[in-house]
């Protein structure tokens, strides 16, 4: 059995923790860059290390799976792809109560927790993190890196672009083409038109309160 680890040992990868353990993938550490933690045990599970010591022959002798459940789209996007080229297998996670249509195309490096719904004729690209209990309507597009949290509603015909950050309880509605790069929803926010490239958007319905430069 392939031997894994976790990168984060914070709240979320404690959380993945115990879901992948359920699902049999043998974790053997968390990776983290927390000094503090090196050598202790989270959850009962030892932090064996920082992400730079994956780079050293000894991890790699020893570790075959890395599992990065990191919020942040920019830093997970970067360290799976890197650790990729470095011969790791990146393995996603779906918990065993998603829906998911026979025809929905999933990439690399996707985790999925427990209650969501996806519709036919949707691509969920890479590295994408989807929480709980969010339903994707069909025909949906889910660019790399993507993040989605719990109760999310993304209507028909959407296309997400990539490292766009989708908050807690967002509604975006049928009719609705376009969700812009590396934008941030805020929780609750219910989008009505296409959102562009590096926003922030808050409340009902929508509305930029930030640009960030690309």
């Amino acid at each position: 059995m392939n031997k894994a680890v976790i990168i984060g040992a914070g709240t979320q990868g404690q959380v993945y923790a115990s879901y992948l353990k359920e699902a049999g993938v043998n974790i053997i550490g968390f990776i983290d860059d927390n000094p503090e933690l090196i050598k202790q045990k989270v959850i009962g599970i030892p932090v064996i290390g920082k992400y730079e010591d994956l780079f050293l022959h000894e991890f790699k002798k020893k570790i075959q799976d890395v599992y990065c459940p990191i919020g942040n789209n920019t830093v997970r996007v970067n360290y799976l792809s890197t650790l990729k080229k470095e011969g790791y297998n990146i393995p996603g996670f779906i918990h065993h109560t998603v829906s998911i249509a026979p025809d929905v195309s999933i990439g690399e490096a996707v985790y999925m927790l427990a209650g969501n719904i996806v519709m036919p004729h949707t691509v969920i690209g890479n590295y994408i993190m989807i929480n709980m209990d969010s339903t994707i309507a069909h025909h949906v597009t889910l660019e790399d890196g993507v993040f989605m949290s719990s109760g999310v509603n993304i209507g028909a015909l959407i296309h997400v672009k990539e490292k766009a950050y989708i908050g807690m309880g967002v509604t975006v509605m049928t009719g609705v083409k376009e969700i812009g790069r590396e934008t941030l929803l805020g929780a609750g926010t219910v989008i009505i038109k296409d959102v562009p490239d590096y926003v922030t958007m808050v409340g009902n319905p929508g509305r930029v309160i930030k640009t960030k430069q690309p």
